[in-house]
């Protein structure tokens, strides 16, 4: 592995330095993160062997040794495994995030940038050395505020990140309008959907951008209502296709110490629900409080994706969780569970043995004395293509070093089946992490060590393996001064 270190200091002081001389009217905020993992895996490599070579027929076979194979008749079986061997995966980026005040009231910039200078070549990424996730100017005053750069929106149809700009008008107090325009980025990856990301990961992916706009209306009755309705369209760049288009409500209502909350999205191609949910939160009595939910749900994809095209399976859910909280003992106790049933596949009689319900159970104990603090977890699911149960204990301490500072031990064991691939798997292991915040100097530093032993039972050729993953951290805030 090849370490770029002058790329990066030289990145680094340049963010430092230049941090003093811009904006020095009002000043600049914001931190700098170093973030360094290292993790163990098992890389896959993919065998094959001429069909006319196993015995047996139909798309499935078995190898002499128990291998599952997947076979194309007059051509080849095919399958996945791995020789053994470990491959360590070092990722190293760096983060600058910042505000900027310029001096003329109500104008402020914003950025944040990320460079993965000195990461590993075998994560995904790596040579793209720097993104831009964010950068934009905003003007803001009593009745309305103006945006322009890259930024995100977050609202009941997800997070949206796009390059353009958006307008807010409030002037009536209880009421707000929005407007937002430019052209979309891809979900998750921050690029545009014609770009080399998506080009290299899908063979029939789109080769146009889309243009993006939207708006939103919202409204605030104090404290004890609010709400939100928008909608949103994305259009090809040539305006042959949509990229999708949809729209979401989102409601919020106070009676007393009843808190009830709502909201719903909506796919106008494919003409669904893609999630509607209702949830109602009860008032504390005698240290106990309850919340049930209700939810429908759909998977949504962009019209241009082939899955769109194979009608995604929705399922509802219903949930009940309850929390108590002692007066007298610094101690919490959580417990809930949910059951979900699945809308018809319509795949035909042959997937009559699949699942078509679930349900999930968690419970979480938390105890916290003094400076000593106990969390105790566990999860249960088990539903459509497969089954997880296991737990997570975390005993840790506070340290009067800082007002962050801690170090912990962390335990986990977890089992999963599979409803779809043969066997099991069990992960055992622990590790060690800890925080040092020195206030003083806007410093803080994280850091994690553990080992996980993988265990699979009646899998052909499976090996039992310990993985080990580490991570540090340092981040460092500044304030040039005279930010509000």
């Amino acid at each position: 592995m090849t370490v770029h270190r002058r790329p990066f200091f030289l990145f680094l002081a340049f963010a430092v330095a230049s941090l003093p001389t811009v904006a020095q009217a009002q000043g600049i905020r914001g931190d700098v993160r170093l973030n360094w993992g290292w993790m163990q895996l098992q890389p896959f490599a993919q065998d094959s062997v001429p069909e006319g070579d196993v015995s047996g027929s139909g798309l499935q076979r078995q190898l002499a040794n128990g291998t599952v194979v997947s076979c194309i008749e007059g051509d080849y079986c095919r399958w996945y495994e791995n020789n053994g061997q470990r491959q360590d995966i070092m990722p190293f980026t760096q983060d600058l995030r910042f505000a900027g005040w310029t001096g003329v009231q109500g104008l402020s910039f914003h950025g944040q940038m990320r460079t993965r200078l000195g990461s590993d070549d075998l994560w995904p990424r790596t040579d793209q050395k720097f993104d831009l996730l964010t950068g934009y100017l905003s003007y803001n005053r009593s009745a309305f505020q103006i945006k322009a750069g890259r930024m995100y929106r977050a609202s009941g149809l997800g997070y949206y990140n796009f390059d353009g700009a958006s307008a807010v008008w409030r002037g009536l107090g209880w009421m707000w309008v929005e407007g937002y325009a430019g052209w979309s980025l891809a979900r998750g990856v921050n690029a545009p959907r014609n770009g080399s990301l998506y080009q290299d990961a899908d063979l029939l992916a789109t080769d146009r951008r889309a243009y993006l706009f939207g708006g939103e209306l919202g409204f605030r009755g104090g404290k004890v209502f609010s709400g939100s309705a928008t909608y949103q369209r994305e259009l090809r760049t040539d305006e042959l296709a949509l990229y999708s288009e949809r729209a979401a409500v989102n409601l919020r209502a106070l009676a007393g110490a009843w808190a009830f909350d709502g909201g719903a999205s909506y796919d106008f191609a494919f003409d669904q629900l893609n999630d509607a949910r209702i949830r109602v939160t009860t008032p504390q009595v005698l240290g106990i409080k309850f919340a049930a939910q209700a939810r429908h749900y759909t998977p949504f994809f962009d019209y241009w994706t082939i899955w769109s095209a194979f009608s995604p399976v929705g399922f509802d859910e219903a949930r009940l969780s309850g929390t108590w909280t002692s007066r007298d003992l610094p101690l919490l106790v959580e417990i809930g569970g949910a059951y979900r049933e699945y809308e018809d596949t319509n795949a035909g009689s042959s997937n009559s043995t699949i699942r078509k319900d679930g349900y999930r159970g968690f419970g979480r104990v938390y105890w916290s004395p003094d400076r000593w603090y106990v969390d105790a977890r566990y999860r249960a699911e088990d539903g459509f293509g497969g089954s997880r149960y296991g737990g997570d204990l975390v005993v840790g301490r506070y340290l009067t070093l800082g007002s962050a500072s801690y170090v912990a031990l962390r335990g986990t064991a977890t089992e999963t089946l599979y409803e779809f691939r043969e066997g099991e798997r069990y992960v055992v292991g622990g590790a060690v992490e800890g925080s040092y915040d020195i206030t003083k100097a806007n410093l803080t530093l994280d850091a994690s060590l553990g080992f996980y032993q993988i265990e699979d039972k009646n899998r052909p050729l499976a090996d039992t393996w310990t993985e080990g993953r580490a991570s540090v951290g340092l981040r460092w805030r500044f304030n040039t001064g005279g930010t509000r």
